[in-house]
């Protein structure tokens, strides 16, 4: 049995104020409770009460009956959000969990303030209410835009389906300026005024384009000035990123920076020279610059060509020293025309160039202003305009009379020739025609020979020059049945000369080798087969004996394969027929003959036709029929030099 004796022995607690003290339970001033942790929750807890020497078991009822308590909000907002009901209470204050709702239906669409109730109840079934209020803007909470946007209307700031007018102007000035502006919007709904934000933001850097400075050694420059622009919605700053040295005398790279009033920046990259000579402009010339043409004659610029117009940098020695010189050059004088010297003839179209000389420093082109009349040949004008590669242009007129061409074109290598049953005949091998005005021109065969039979057939080549003046010769044709094939004597032809051409020789070179090697193969007898060339090729070279013919043959084979042009000659006259070629290897048509014998011991490599009157009976041919032989004698070693150099024409 306890005994209380000043001790109650049941106490009520409120739950959230913990466990009560001592004199809750008895009056005694050393009394003290001891409980364990969870006696303040709520229910039913057993704890002692020490009092004296008296230790009293108690039971302690914890209870929750006190309501939840919160202090109200006035909550702005813009129409179209949909708050929560925590949002309209603040310092909520219980000891248990507490659920918040709202204590009605809200439309919070219209603009303008309506009281809302917010019901509060606790774990224990406590309720309280707060009566709050709900305002709803009909702005929205700021409007950001980019700095030198367009002055915006009230719409953006509105929220949708509200309209207002602005109580705050927006300047120009404000758009290019960033930062916050506060404003004010009146509902006309409602006749309420609602705030709102401008944010001017400036996000996007500047631009500029750099340019290149010449500058006087000791000048200074701010550094806007290496700037042919700068840009920006913003007040812009300049500065040097990159600074020039005023002591150096080289091109510098330098960079400019350039910050917005948002703090974007940007640098810019420009040049700068200091140099004494400034910009220089100087009229091009066919010549090297000169300190004159720099207009400081006391100056030696480096060797350069002045003839190219455009703009260069230029080392030039000032007092000991070097400066860059900038120097455009320019091209302001039009071409010289010249009438060119010659004849000329009707029945010709000529070209501009054909007819004048142009002499301009940058070239030209030609065209004719008024053209000549080829038909004409009586005395005429003409006129030519010319325009130079930096647009100069000059026209000018000169008289002409074109002269009447009456000499027909002479016919070359119309001789007696041999071919083959059966296979093409190579009309134009050796065969064409020449005039003096027209150069080569064009021929035209009329031939009775039937590829499929041999005989004996005429063949006519005839030539027209522009002027319509005609030239017709006639040879013979004679058609063998072919004893050996080309392949055949195309085979033999490679095979020697793969033995004596190498792969570093010039032409002039393998001409030589193969005169060399004909003239010592074939031993003469004084004994051919004269109908079949092929063969007697290929004889020739197998048995290494023959006569004029078989020489001739066997050198034809191998020029065939060397691709190197040659004409088929006959002697003229005499109780025997003597066979040789006539060579050009860009010198000119010289005579080829490796005929070797006992009393003919000439060596006829590329000679002149007077070198082979040392012998005229032997080599008296048909002149006329073949185009004029070089009169100046054939220097080998000279050849041979230009050749490797590419000097031969």
């Amino acid at each position: 049995m306890w005994v209380y004796h000043g001790v109650t022995p049941v106490v009520y607690g409120e739950y959230g104020l913990g466990v009560p003290t001592a004199s809750a339970f008895c009056d005694a001033e050393d009394a003290v409770v001891v409980a364990d942790e969870d006696a303040g929750t709520v229910g039913r807890h057993v704890v002692k009460v020490i009092a004296g020497v008296r230790v009293v078991p108690c039971l302690l009822i914890v209870e929750d009956t006190t309501a939840p308590a919160a202090e109200p909000v006035t909550l702005e907002f813009p129409s179209g959000y949909e708050p929560g009901p925590d949002e309209f209470i603040r310092d909520l204050r219980d000891a248990d969990r507490v659920a918040v709702s709202f204590a009605g239906t809200y439309d919070f669409s219209p603009a303008g303030e309506q009281p809302v109730t917010i019901h509060l109840e606790d774990g224990a079934g406590n309720q309280s209410e707060v009566h709050a209020a709900a305002v709803v803007r009909a702005t929205v909470d700021r409007v950001t835009l980019e700095a030198g946007s367009d002055v915006p209307t009230v719409e953006p700031f509105l929220t949708e389906g509200f309209h207002g007018e602005l109580m705050d102007a927006i300047t120009e000035e404000m758009m290019v300026t960033p930062g916050e502006y506060a404003l004010n919007v009146k509902c006309p709904e409602n006749g309420r005024v609602f705030p709102t934000i401008l944010e001017v933001r400036d996000t996007v850097a500047p631009t500029g384009a750099g340019q290149f400075l010449i500058l006087a050694p000791g000048a200074q420059a701010a550094s806007e000035a290496f700037l042919t622009e700068s840009a920006d919605e913003t007040a812009l700053t300049y500065s040097f990123a990159v600074a020039p040295d005023p002591d150096s005398r080289e091109i510098q790279d330098i960079a400019v920076r350039i910050t917005d009033a948002g703090g974007n920046s940007v640098d810019v990259p420009a040049q700068v020279l200091y140099s004494s000579f400034g910009e220089v402009t100087v009229e091009a010339k066919n010549g090297f610059l000169t300190g004159t043409d720099l207009g400081r004659p006391e100056t030696i610029p480096e060797v350069f060509r002045a003839n190219v117009p455009g703009t260069y940098f230029i080392r030039v020695r000032v007092d000991g020293g070097t400066e860059i010189a900038r120097v455009t050059l320019v091209d302001t004088t039009g071409p010289a025309l010249t009438a060119k010297e010659g004849s000329f003839y009707t029945c010709h179209e000529y070209a501009p160039e054909d007819l004048v000389e142009v002499e301009d420093v940058t070239g030209a082109t030609l065209s004719f202003a008024e053209a000549p009349d080829p038909t004409n040949d009586q005395p005429q004008t003409f006129s030519v305009r010319a325009v130079d590669g930096a647009g100069n242009e000059t026209v000018s007129a000169f008289p002409l009379t074109l002269l009447v061409d009456t000499t027909p074109p002479t016919l070359y290598g119309v001789t007696n020739v041999g071919g083959y049953v059966g296979e093409p005949i190579a009309y134009f091998k050796e065969a064409y025609a020449e005039d003096d005005v027209d150069g080569r021109v064009e021929m035209v065969v009329e031939s009775e020979v039937i590829l499929s039979r041999k005989g004996k057939y005429t063949v006519t080549y005839t030539a027209t020059d522009k002027s319509g003046n005609t030239a017709s010769k006639s040879c013979t044709y004679t058609l063998v049945e072919p004893a050996v094939t080309n392949a055949e004597v195309r085979k033999m032809a490679q095979g020697v000369l793969r033995e004596i051409i190498t792969k570093d020789m010039v032409t002039a070179e393998k001409l030589k080798a193969v005169f060399d090697y004909v003239r010592g193969r074939v031993h003469y007898t004084g004994v051919s087969n004269k109908t079949d060339w092929r063969l007697e090729a290929i004889r020739g070279n197998t048995e290494g004996k023959g006569d004029c013919f078989t020489v001739y043959c066997l050198s034809r084979s191998l020029l065939d394969e060397l691709k190197i042009p040659y004409m088929s000659v006959t002697r003229r006259g005499g109780s025997t027929r003597h066979y040789w070629l006539i060579v050009n290897i860009g010198t000119g048509w010289y005579h080829f003959d490796p005929l070797k014998t006992r009393v003919h011991r000439y060596s006829c490599f590329m000679w002149t036709t007077k070198q082979c009157l040392a012998k005229p009976y032997f080599w008296r041919f048909y002149e006329e029929n073949y185009p004029p032989i070089a009169t100046e004698p054939f220097d080998y070693d000279t050849v041979v030099q230009l050749e490797k150099e590419g000097k031969l024409p």
